[in-house]
């Protein structure tokens, strides 16, 4: 049995699959706020339950998936998951891994098509702080086994994940590969203590990485809910 829980489809025939769990414990995880997709106009919740690989293929190909992006929850906590992608590769579909990268292994890197990687701030005892865990285990693991497959996401909420932590996360991605891509996630507010941003504030910082460093930083601005529920 897998960790894969709910999986919700977009309008240009992809998918997302939302693992259960994580080995972080971030005080400002949306699925703190809601275990299914917010992106979804309507959820009908029925629980937790579990899929295997086979369900999981049947439901993808039942709903003709040419692209998957897999998430929730921390994918690499689930010990199914290389099989579950060697899976997806024989049926042609293209992956997409997000990952905070503590667990990431060489043959989950050969395997993805893409990846987006999570890092929430550099700075060890912060880290702590927020996420109840040490990162430096997730920045060794990147420095091993980054390449061109590699994106970079974060998040933004002042003061403490502002605008000079991602200005500081740009910069060391800048010296991992060269052109990096980072999408800063403003913020939907879970805990008093991360409030979400004023987009002015996310645009300034983005303008800023983008004229003085050599990173291409960007902003998701559409809130439109499209995703359509397909397990459960």
């Amino acid at each position: 049995m897998t960790n894969v829980y709910h999986i919700t489809k977009f309008p240009d025939s992809s998918a997302y699959l939302f693992f259960y769990g994580c080995n972080w414990d971030c005080e400002f995880c949306i699925l703190k706020k809601s275990r299914y997709d917010i992106h979804s106009e309507k959820i009908d919740f029925k629980g937790i339950n579990f899929l295997e690989i086979n369900n999981i293929i049947k439901i993808l190909n039942d709903n003709k998936i040419k692209e998957v992006f897999l998430g929730g929850g921390e994918p690499t906590i689930d010990r199914e998951l290389v099989d579950i992608m060697k899976s997806l590769k024989n049926l042609g579909i293209r992956i997409n891994l997000l990952t905070n990268g503590e667990l990431l292994k060489y043959e989950i890197v050969e395997l993805s098509d893409r990846i987006s990687f999570s890092i929430k701030t550099l700075d060890r005892e912060k880290h702590i702080k927020i996420t109840k865990r040490d990162n430096s285990k997730s920045l060794e693991n990147l420095k091993r086994l980054v390449n061109e497959k590699f994106t970079f996401e974060t998040v933004y909420s002042e003061p403490i994940l502002g605008c000079d932590n991602s200005y500081e996360i740009s910069k060391f991605i800048s010296e991992l590969i060269e052109n990096p891509i980072l999408r800063i996630d403003m913020m939907i507010e879970v805990s008093p203590n991360f409030p979400r941003p004023s987009e002015k504030s996310v645009d300034q910082c983005i303008e800023k990485i983008n004229k003085e460093l050599n990173v291409k930083a960007f902003r998701i601005k559409s809130s439109e809910k499209n995703a359509i529920q397909i397990y459960p």
